[in-house]
């Protein structure tokens, strides 16, 4: 049974954190409140996981150690802290995913809740992604350009977001483009994934969703 409460708080608060963030200045006191919503967005996303198989207590732990060398890298206290941190997320996110689409698999019926959890499922993709970009630019910082990665200060968590929904959706604006081969198969991977996840994940949605109707009128 998908929990309806925790997935639709994730949902809200993923939404909230994807929509304002990008309004808020990086290097203002503001965006301070920006990185504390997005650690309690994770918190969220963690607790959302079922206690089957030790999944959540292996995602709160990766998320505390995620979200310590994160703070320490924003107060640039620890010189390691990017990749490190950004090495964590990519784990935290790829347990997640794994997380909910096993809780999506063992769902039996559709509800208010597998809906909810669909939806955070796909947004926690993107993120994913976003992470992996940031990963990609941290380790070279020739693999992606765009006149928002040049405006987006030292911390480009954001921007990659941005532009990860953005090839998710294969929408495509052109601003943030890769720049070698590596950068752009990871772009690749990711808009075949989003194309999967509405050919197949939606379908098996639907599929679930009509399944009694048929039994029902078979009996």
């Amino acid at each position: 049974m998908i929990r309806h409460k925790g997935f639709g708080r994730l949902l809200l608060a993923l939404l909230l954190y994807l929509v304002v963030s990008p309004f808020i200045p990086p290097e203002s006191v503001a965006a301070l409140g920006v990185h504390a919503w997005l650690s309690l967005v994770l918190f969220f996303a963690a607790s959302a996981v079922q206690k089957g198989h030790n999944h959540r207590s292996i995602a709160l732990s990766i998320l505390g150690i995620t979200l310590i060398l994160y703070w320490l890298n924003i107060f640039g206290v620890f010189s390691f802290g990017a990749i490190s941190s950004i090495c964590l997320f990519v784990l935290f996110y790829a347990l997640l995913i794994y997380a909910f689409v096993g809780q999506l698999m063992r769902a039996e019926e559709v509800d208010k809740g597998l809906i909810a959890a669909a939806l955070c499922l796909y947004l926690i993709i993107g993120l994913f992604w976003g992470a992996v970009y940031n990963l990609a630019h941290e380790l070279d910082n020739g693999a992606f350009a765009g006149n928002l990665i040049d405006q987006a200060g030292a911390i480009k968590l954001h921007v990659f977001n941005y532009f990860s929904m953005v090839t998710l959706t294969t929408l495509g604006y052109g601003d943030i483009t890769p720049q070698t081969p590596g950068a752009g198969a990871l772009c690749q991977m990711e808009a075949i994934v989003g194309q999967f996840f509405t050919a197949v994940l939606v379908g098996w949605l639907v599929g679930m969703y009509r399944r009694p109707t048929k039994l029902s009128t078979q009996d």
